[in-house]
């Protein structure tokens, strides 16, 4: 298993760093087979200045949407290597312009095939996808933009009050209650406590209901506090259900769902399991987005309806 994957969005900016190394070095490899000295890595600046001629440093850390000081290292590093002239504007001899030297108008000839060739490549591996790469990754740098990152997390870790250190531990009889409590205080919290037949063998009949079905319940504990609850039912050999997660209101948003999810799916993968699901409920939105990070992907449900009212989304993952 890649263990990159199972840390979910906190692992983006070097999952996305990793990809970029491996295409990067690929592209390193395509280049000295057809004898090309380019750095694969001024590329953006490259054909910038190839679409649009010549500009400032600003003007190409503006259109690029990266910063300045990026843009100037990776101009003088073309300049040192004869891909770049610097000229003085005409209009303005206070303002100094990049373009393409003649070393690298010589290079484009050559180069173009290569270009085409891989995005040619590229171009088939994302249509092959069922997610449009591009597509997710403007929609996801828009939604960067528009609701920030940082200044959010920060906001949002200014109002937490940490609940300590969480270990994971597995079904012990003497927690029974609170199994029952911690679903019981979730059902009330949000759904004015519904509690279906279903609900009620799993509640009060854990042993029975999970356990001797060839099931697992994990609990969540920090300084002797039982803060968390999640079961993995068996529907079979390959499949299984993530069932009943719950975590105490104080330790909302601090990642003891994502560790109990975490420790339901390492097991699932250890008993050979093929699938798993779930089922929600989409005005849990923290919920619904962990899911979504670790994998999961809402699809039909296949009785065309859930036992639970409450339910209005089904979703699987592969494994």
């Amino acid at each position: 298993m890649d263990q990159m994957q199972s840390f979910g969005s906190l692992s983006l900016g070097s999952r996305l760093r990793r990809l970029s190394d491996r295409l990067v070095a690929d592209v390193v490899e395509i280049y000295q087979a057809q004898g090309v000295e380019l750095n694969p890595t001024f590329f953006p600046l490259f054909n910038l200045l190839y679409r649009q001629g010549a500009m400032s440093v600003t003007e190409a850390a503006e259109l690029l949407g990266v910063s300045h000081p990026a843009i100037s290292k990776i101009a003088r590093k073309m300049l040192s290597e004869q891909w770049l002239s610097k000229t003085t504007d005409p209009t303005d001899e206070r303002r100094q312009l990049l373009a393409l030297s003649e070393r690298s108008h010589q290079l484009l000839e050559r180069i173009k095939p290569i270009w085409q060739q891989i995005q040619s490549h590229l171009d088939q591996l994302m249509a092959q996808q069922r997610h449009p790469l591009l597509a997710a990754l403007d929609e996801f740098e828009l939604k960067v933009e528009q609701q920030g990152f940082k200044v959010p997390v920060l906001a949002a870790l200014a109002d937490v009050q940490p609940c300590g250190e969480v270990e994971i531990i597995g079904w012990d009889s003497r927690l029974r209650d609170h199994f029952r409590d911690l679903n019981l205080d979730w059902l009330e919290r949000y759904f004015n406590g519904e509690l279906t037949e279903q609900d009620q063998q799993a509640l009060y009949n854990p042993e029975g209901y999970y356990l001797a079905r060839g099931g697992y319940i994990w609990f969540a504990r920090s300084e002797g506090r039982i803060v968390g609850c999640c079961a993995l039912a068996r529907h079979g050999e390959q499949r299984f259900e993530i069932s009943k997660m719950g975590v105490d209101d104080g330790c909302q948003g601090q990642g003891v769902g994502r560790r109990l999810m975490l420790a339901a799916l390492a097991k699932a993968r250890e008993l050979g399991a093929r699938e798993v699901y779930l089922e929600s409920a989409t005005k849990l939105e923290r919920a619904i987005n962990l899911y979504r990070n670790l994998g999961f992907r809402a699809v039909p449900h296949p009785d065309g309806q859930s036992i639970y009212p409450r339910s209005d989304i089904y979703m699987t993952l592969t494994l």
